[in-house]
């Protein structure tokens, strides 16, 4: 699904006309209508006044490798087990019905937006959070600078990669200049990323941390674990769906094998 059409479905979710979320996003409703139905593009700050107004991560509006239903099923199952919580007791204090929650957990259900922030507020996380992005902006500067020399690349190397001038590319990273949206897809496809990856913010990684338990910590620091997760570092979406399911399953099946 393109951004504008998640930009169109947020706004009606919100319950919000053109003309009010144009208002909120200081544009004209001429060119949300357009953004809407992609004839025109939005630039990145233009992305950002939008994510702020509909409440959701701006990364969230750019991300295309998982349907919404399967990425917010994923997500609530992982914190509902962290919480320790069964379905019932989700349920239970979200007032929502289990049926709804466990067809949203299997990525069969789209959850509406004030269903979504009932589950957020029984699980003590922000709807940002769920979505997959934080309330701070992490400078896109500092993004690209880091995940550039991660790499290995210079600045002209990743120029030349991504079919731009290297002084654009200095001028991004050191926050003189905002992208277009097609050079920071350009940028992104160099690197070997997704586009999204370029707005993860560090409160995500913060409020992660913060709700892991002491065990869960020290496991972080065994180099064993840094190893495996070093592994699983580049799987797609469905690698990392079926990690999880085998898991699951010696969860359940692990006294077999004592």
């Amino acid at each position: 699904m393109s951004y504008g059409s998640k930009i169109r479905e947020f706004r009606k979710e919100r319950g919000l006309t053109l003309t009010e979320l144009a208002k909120k996003a200081s544009i004209s409703p001429s060119f949300l209508s357009s953004i809407e139905r992609g004839v025109k593009k939005a630039s990145i700050n233009v992305l950002n006044r939008l994510s702020v107004a509909v409440n959701v991560p701006v990364s969230y509006l750019v991300e295309e490798n998982l349907p919404r239903s399967q990425d917010e099923g994923n997500r609530i199952h992982q914190i509902r087990i962290a919480r320790g919580l069964t379905i019932e007791e989700l349920a239970e204090i979200s007032d929502l019905p289990i049926n709804a929650i466990t067809e949203c957990e299997e990525g069969n259900r789209r959850l509406s937006l004030s269903d979504i922030e009932k589950l957020c507020d029984a699980l003590n996380v922000n709807i940002s959070y769920l979505l997959s992005k934080g309330k701070k902006v992490y400078k896109l500067s500092d993004r690209l600078r880091s995940i550039r020399e991660a790499q290995g690349l210079t600045v002209t190397a990743l120029a030349d990669k991504a079919g731009v001038s290297p002084g654009l590319i200095s001028q991004i990273e050191n926050d003189l200049t905002t992208p277009s949206f097609e050079t920071l897809e350009a940028i992104a496809g160099a690197i070997g990323i997704a586009l999204s990856y370029i707005w993860i913010e560090k409160e995500d990684l913060e409020e992660l941390l913060s709700s892991l338990s002491p065990g869960v910590l020290d496991l972080l620091s065994d180099s064993t674990v840094q190893a495996v997760l070093r592994i699983i570092s580049d799987f797609d979406s469905g690698e990392v769906k079926y990690l999880f399911n085998y898991i699951e399953f010696f969860k359940r099946h692990r006294n077999l094998l004592r």
